[in-house]
């Protein structure tokens, strides 16, 4: 019987288009929490590959300790996904780098990637990502192209940036969650690329989960998943 390989995915950012805190005196940018201080988003699959190189990639990549990637994958070319690439080909100037295309797929170490299209911008083309049973789709501004995948996963990482209202590309937390909830496949839903809401990651959780139920909750810097 062939095991299903063991993906970890870990959270090095999880902050919207800038960094947090952005020092504008509310609760969330002074809360004392480590969960409230946010660089821009990118996760790590099993310390290798690394989905989006903002530019905080190489503080990223420091604080995790990470100086073996084997490749990196990128959604789409907005500044706070591919921001640091030119940092990270100085140090290494022979690093893979692949910009994901709809439909492209590849298996590495037994886990298969594959990337779908979706809803974020009319200028720049944007994908998410499927990672295993895990989906990973830190911008969208509608799960319409994205339902089919979130169907058949266990896990959802999704856009994070807005709370109440669509702005900008981004469809809110509320109707992500009106539309996911009702997804008995899937096991745990997280929130990235968070945004400037004004409120503690705390504070965030309790609207998530008494909007949704137990299954919502919201990733911070560090987090580790194991899928």
């Amino acid at each position: 019987m062939v095991k299903n390989p063991r993906i970890i995915i870990k959270f090095l950012g999880t902050s919207s288009d800038e960094a947090i805190p952005r020092n504008d005196g509310c609760r969330q940018c002074l809360s004392p929490d480590k969960k409230d201080q946010r660089l821009r988003s990118s996760i790590l699959v099993n310390k290798k590959i690394l989905i989006d190189a903002g530019p905080d990639v190489m503080k990223q990549l420091r604080r995790s300790q990470i100086n073996n990637l084997e490749m990196v994958l990128i959604t789409h070319d907005h500044p706070d996904h591919v921001g640091g690439i030119k940092d990270l080909l100085r140090v290494r100037p022979n690093l893979e780098i692949i910009r994901l295309k709809p439909g492209q797929h590849f298996k590495w170490q037994g886990i298969d990637f594959y990337a779908f299209k979706v809803k974020h911008s009319s200028q720049i083309t944007t994908v998410g990502v499927e990672i295993g049973p895990a989906v990973y789709v830190p911008d969208l501004a509608s799960l319409d192209w994205a339902i089919k995948y979130l169907k058949e996963s266990k896990i959802a990482i999704l856009d994070g940036s807005v709370l109440n209202h669509n702005f900008g590309g981004h469809l809110s937390i509320n109707e992500i969650i009106a539309q996911t909830k009702l997804l008995r496949n899937l096991r745990h839903i997280y929130f990235t690329h968070n945004g400037h809401t004004q409120k503690t990651h705390k504070e965030m959780v309790k609207i998530i989960k008494t909007l949704g139920d137990a299954r919502f909750s919201l990733a911070y810097d560090g987090l580790e998943l194991k899928v």
